[in-house]
């Protein structure tokens, strides 16, 4: 699917709220989306819904943003499907501690 004028996105935590919302609308204009998430059932069903309402221009790969070798194999995934990335939305987040 190398094609170069196709314009590439990946969103992090995209499989609910805000993150869900960027990959409609990314892909309502033509973007194709890699729609990420850590947990895969949730990503996969958030892709499949989109898919369904016409999106078709949506996939999911999983991603945790805190494993380094699950972002390689994500950077890997998008460089062999497409080539290039366009557009990153960095949505998802780490929880941490609270100091007290």
């Amino acid at each position: 699917m190398s094609v170069t004028h196709i314009r590439v996105a990946v969103v992090t935590g995209g499989n609910g709220g805000i993150g869900l919302e960027i990959c409609r609308q990314l892909a309502s204009n033509g973007v194709s989306v890699v729609l990420t998430a850590r947990d895969e059932k949730k990503g996969s069903k958030a892709a499949e819904d989109l898919q369904k309402s016409g999106l078709s221009d949506v996939i999911f790969h999983r991603l945790d943003i805190a494993d380094r070798s699950s972002v390689r194999q994500l950077a890997e995934f998008v460089k062999t499907e497409f080539g290039k990335l366009d557009i990153l939305v960095n949505n998802a987040a780490i929880a941490e501690q609270p100091l007290i």
